[in-house]
C-alpha cells in the first residue's frame, strides 16, 4: 500500500499488484526465494512516467509484459548487461533521495507540487502550515522502525552460552519476528492510535491526523487494460498512440529496470543458497506476470528484495511459498479494506523513507570515484574511454530532474564510453632502439577502430621520414578479430610505410586473420608475417654507421 502511494495511486492498487504475480511466479520462476510485487524502484518509475493516471499505469504494466515476452522470444536479455554498475549505483542513490524527499511533505502534512525541486520549495515556503500531529507521528514511526531494525540486527543473531539456549532462542525468534515485520507493526500501531483520536466523520482539514484515502473493497475485476481514456471534465479522449508518446522512455526504462532488479535479486539469493537461476526463464516469467497482472489493474511489478529476504530468512524451500503471500493479500482486499482508511499518511511515508534509505550507496559511489580518481583528474583524451565515473555522475544528477531521463542518459554515456574503446583501440609502443620500433595492439580490431590504426601506421611512416627507424614490428598476438575495414586499414598503412622505406613486420596473428590480410595483398606492399616478436627482431640487419 505504501508503494502505491509512492506511485501516486490509490492504496488498493498496491494490493492489486501484489497477488497475481506471486501466483504466476510459483508456476514459472526458478528462484525459491523471489516474491513478485510492487517495489520502490518500480513505484517511482511509474510515478515519473504517468503521474497519478491509473489507466496509464495499468497500460505501462501491459506493455512491460509484452516487452519482456518479446525480449525472451528473441533472446534479448543480454541488453541489461549494457546497464553498467556505476549507472545502477548513481540511479539507486539518487532514487533514494528523490523518494525520501517526496515523502517528507506527508511527514509535515503539507501539500506541494509534484517533483523533487518543487517539493523542497513547497516544504520550505509552507513550513508554517505543518501539522504537528502528522510530524510527531511520522518522526516517531521512523524512530521506532530504526530501533526495531537495530534490535533485530543486534540481538536476533547473538550467540549465547549453552545453558541459556532455550530462553535466548525464544527471545531471538521473537525479536526476529518483530524486526522483520516492523512495517506491519508500525502500521497497526499508528492505525490504532488514529482510530482512537480521529473522528472519521470530521472534515479532512480539521482532523488531527491526515489519513489515507478510502480503499475500494473487494477483488479487482479481471479485464483487458484500456487503450484509451477520457480526460476528466472534458470531452477529450486520449488515443493509444498519444498514451504511448506520454509513456515515452518509460516503455524502455521500466522493463529493463524491472528485469535487472529481479534477476540481480534472484542471482544473489541463488548464490547464497546454492542453486542456479535461469535468466531466460526469469525474463519470460516477469513478462507473463506483468502481462496478466495488468488484467487485474496492477502497475509494473518485479522481484522485491525486502520480501524475498524475508522468504530466504524463513527458509522457504520452493516458490510455492508465494501462494501464502497472495492469499493474505486477497483476504485483506476482501475483508480489511474498511480498516485501511485509518492508516495515517505520515506513517506510510515513514515506512517508505525507512525502506528506501538503504538504497543510498555512498560506499559504492566512493569506490567508483577512488578507482577512477586519477583518470578523472588527468582528463586525457586517450583515458576518457576508461572513466566510468562519468555515467554514474550523469545518472545521479539527471535523476533529480527525471528518473527515466537520468537512467537513459547514464546508459547512453556508458555505451559511448564502450564505443570509444572500439574507436580508439589501445596501440602501445613496447620497445624503441632507433633501428626498430615494437608496437602492440591489445584488442580486437573492427571498423570503428580501423581508421585509428591506419592513422597510427601513417604517423609512424611520417616519423620514419624524419628519423633513422627502418623497421616497424607490430605485435598482434592479442588481436582476436578483424573485419574488412581493419584489413583495408592494414593495406593502406603498409603502403604508407613502404613509401617511407620502412619495413613492416606483423607478428603473432591467428592463421585466419593472417590469411585475410594476405588476401588483401598487404604482402605486395612489403608486409611480412612472423610467429612472434623475437623472430621478427632476429631478422633485422644491424645498422651500419656512416663514415
Amino acid at each position: 500500500m505504501a508503494y502505491a502511494a509512492l506511485a501516486g495511486l490509490q492504496l488498493q492498487y498496491g494490493l492489486y499488484s501484489a497477488f497475481l504475480g506471486v501466483f504466476i511466479y510459483c508456476l514459472m520462476g526458478t528462484s525459491k526465494d523471489i516474491t513478485m510485487g510492487p517495489t520502490a524502484i518500480m513505484s517511482i518509475l511509474t510515478y515519473s512516467r504517468n503521474g497519478t493516471n491509473v489507466t496509464m499505469a495499468i497500460l505501462l504494466t501491459f506493455m512491460c509484459g509484452v516487452t519482456h515476452i518479446a525480449m525472451s522470444i528473441f533472446r534479448l536479455g543480454f541488453l541489461v548487461r549494457y546497464i553498467s554498475h556505476p549507472v545502477i549505483t548513481g540511479f539507486m542513490s539518487a532514487a533514494s533521495i528523490v523518494i525520501s524527499t517526496t515523502q517528507l511533505k506527508k511527514i509535515f502534512g503539507i501539500s506541494t507540487p509534484r517533483g523533487f525541486f518543487q517539493t523542497i520549495i513547497g516544504i520550505l515556503t509552507n513550513l508554517y502550515k505543518t501539522k504537528v500531529w502528522d510530524l510527531v507521528m511520522g518522526v516517531t514511526c521512523m524512530l521506532i522502525l530504526f530501533l526495531l531494525k537495530w534490535m533485530k540486527e543486534r540481538w536476533a543473531t547473538v550467540k549465547v552460552a549453552h545453558e541459556e539456549r532455550v530462553v535466548i532462542k525464544v527471545l531471538r525468534s521473537t525479536m526476529w519476528f518483530i524486526g522483520t515485520g516492523r512495517n506491519a507493526v508500525i502500521v497497526l500501531l499508528s492505525a490504532t492510535i488514529a482510530y482512537l483520536i480521529t473522528d472519521i466523520k470530521l472534515p479532512i482539514d480539521v482532523r488531527p491526523l491526515t489519513l489515507t484515502r478510502n480503499i475500494s473493497g473487494g477483488l479487482p475485476p479481471f479485464a483487458l487494460p484500456s487503450f484509451t481514456y477520457d480526460v476528466p471534465g472534458t470531452n477529450q479522449t486520449v488515443s493509444f498512440s498519444e498514451m504511448m508518446q506520454r509513456l515515452g522512455s518509460g516503455l524502455a526504462v521500466v522493463p529493463l529496470m524491472a528485469f535487472l532488479e529481479s534477476i540481480a535479486i534472484a542471482k544473489a539469493f541463488g548464490k547464497k543458497n546454492h542453486y542456479k537461476v535461469d535468466a531466460s526463464q526469469e525474463l519470460l516469467t516477469i513478462g507473463v506476470a506483468n502481462f496478466f497482472s495488468s488484467f487485474v489493474s496492477s502497475y509494473p511489478i518485479t522481484g522485491s528484495f525486502g520480501r524475498s529476504a524475508v522468504n530466504a530468512q524463513s527458509n522457504v524451500m520452493t516458490p510455492l511459498g508465494g501462494i501464502f503471500t497472495g492469499a493474505v493479500v486477497l483476504l485483506s482486499l476482501q475483508f480489511l479494506s474498511d480498516a485501511f482508511q485509518y492508516i495515517p499518511a505520515s506513517a506510510l511515508a515513514a515506512v517508505i523513507i525507512m525502506a528506501v534509505i538503504n538504497l543510498f550507496d555512498p560506499r559504492g559511489m566512493r569506490n567508483v570515484w577512488k578507482i577512477n580518481k586519477y583518470l578523472f583528474l588527468n582528463m586525457k583524451l586517450q583515458l576518457i574511454s576508461e572513466i566510468d565515473v562519468l555515467p554514474m555522475v550523469v545518472t545521479f544528477l539527471l535523476c533529480f530532474y527525471d528518473i527515466a531521463y537520468g537512467i537513459m542518459a547514464g546508459i547512453g554515456v556508458s555505451i559511448l564510453i564502450l564505443l570509444a574503446k572500439h574507436a580508439m583501440p589501445a596501440a602501445k609502443i613496447l620497445e624503441e632502439d632507433g633501428n626498430f620500433i615494437v608496437m602492440e595492439i591489445k584488442q580486437g580490431l573492427d571498423f570503428p577502430g580501423a581508421e585509428y590504426i591506419e592513422e597510427t601506421l601513417q604517423q609512424q611512416a611520417e616519423n620514419g621520414n624524419n628519423g633513422n627507424c627502418k623497421t616497424l614490428i607490430l605485435d598482434c598476438s592479442n588481436l582476436t578479430t578483424l573485419d574488412y575495414s581493419a584489413t583495408e586499414a592494414f593495406k593502406h598503412g603498409s603502403q604508407a610505410l613502404k613509401e617511407s622505406n620502412i619495413s613492416f613486420r606483423i607478428c603473432g596473428l591467428q592463421e585466419c586473420n593472417e590469411n585475410m590480410l594476405k588476401r588483401m595483398d598487404v604482402v605486395k606492399y612489403g608486409a611480412k608475417f612472423y610467429d612472434d616478436v623475437n623472430e621478427a627482431k632476429d631478422t633485422i640487419e644491424p645498422r651500419t654507421e656512416e663514415a
